[in-house]
């Protein structure tokens, strides 16, 4: 007795677009986020939040989702805005996010006082920090111990309120007397340029966006790095947990990122265009000013060096110049804060 093997034409079908879905995979408008990995298997999911809003700093992270750099690691990605370090380390911790840009000194901070745990730096965004305090040049700031009896804007959780007392100690002045305030880091310029403050916390790179806030006034910036000079800038950090568990994931991510920040370097207005494009209220003038100032802080110092290198001994330094100001506790190690196997080599 022979077998029928013709299937019925409605199953016949159903089958026949499934395997042409697989071989043919799948993209969304967003740069195909929704693509399979090279290997075929479903992409990973992972969330990622930004180091500080919407700023021109942030676009080399849209423009590898934009340009596919993600998909083609085989990782769907889904950006979320950020609010500062402080906040960016609770959302590691808390199994919020999985990726982010952490201030490396914030992180030996909270790390150090115990504040929060499980989380590692990976690669670096810039060689060195890039925290400031800005100011408007027609003011009487023009040097760090100018801040005492002032009031300087910051929002909260960000890393420059957290390094402050280090970098007043380091400087030279009494940070207890400075006045600190709570604003959205869209308000810090609109409140500096009203005169309601009498400067703002604000990434070095930052400086566009100010300066356009303040109506093309000229601005004085004091750079934290001028006293803390070991210490890195933003560093894309993860959980320990994934960087033991899934160290392949984190050299996926890490290198399309980072392959998004070359990008996003050498095309500073199409970059800029495009988070103007997804975030209407960016300007996209300011936007590319920014990315400008950024080339020369993710750029290591040491030739051929990798995007994102970090080296222990950096490490070490930062540590010591926090624990030399009083900002931590003695004993903390670098292997505590970085994957050093995971970051960027030559």
């Amino acid at each position: 007795m022979r077998r029928n093997t013709r299937l019925p034409a409605a199953l016949l079908a159903v089958l026949m677009t499934a395997a042409l879905s697989t071989a043919c995979g799948s993209d969304d408008d967003s740069g195909g986020e929704g693509g399979s990995s090279a290997g075929g298997s479903a992409p990973d999911k992972v969330t990622y939040i930004t180091g500080f809003g919407t700023f021109g700093r942030e676009a080399y992270a849209y423009v590898a989702q934009d340009k596919g750099y993600f998909r083609d690691a085989g990782v769907t990605v889904t950006i979320q805005p950020g609010q500062g370090s402080g906040i960016s380390l609770a959302a590691l911790a808390g199994g919020r996010a999985q990726f982010a840009p952490v201030d490396l000194s914030s992180t030996i901070i909270q790390v150090g006082g115990g504040k929060v745990s499980g989380v590692t730096a990976v690669a670096a965004v810039h060689q060195t920090t890039d925290a400031a305090v800005m100011a408007l040049a027609d003011s009487d700031i023009s040097k760090p111990a100018d801040l005492e009896g002032k009031k300087i804007a910051d929002p909260a959780g960000s890393v420059i309120g957290a390094l402050f007392p280090a970098y007043a100690k380091l400087a030279g002045f009494d940070a207890k007397k400075v006045d600190f305030v709570n604003l959205e880091p869209q308000q810090l310029g609109v409140n500096l340029a009203a005169g309601k403050v009498d400067a703002v916390g604000q990434y070095r790179v930052g400086r566009p966006n100010i300066e356009n806030a303040v109506k093309g006034k000229e601005v004085v910036v004091l750079p934290f790095g001028e006293y803390l000079t070991e210490s890195y800038g933003a560093a894309i950090t993860t959980t320990t947990k994934i960087a033991e568990e899934d160290p392949d994931l984190v050299k996926r991510f890490t290198s399309a990122l980072l392959k998004g920040m070359r990008y996003t370097i050498d095309h500073p207005e199409e970059a800029a265009a495009l988070m103007a494009k997804k975030h209407p209220t960016v300007n996209a003038k300011a936007a590319a000013a920014e990315i400008e100032l950024v080339d020369d802080a993710v750029q290591p110092e040491e030739d051929g060096a990798p995007i994102g290198t970090m080296d222990r001994e950096r490490v070490a330094g930062a540590i010591k110049a926090l624990v030399d100001a009083g900002a931590v506790k003695p004993g903390l190690k670098p292997e505590q804060l970085v994957s050093f196997d995971l970051v960027p080599k030559s």
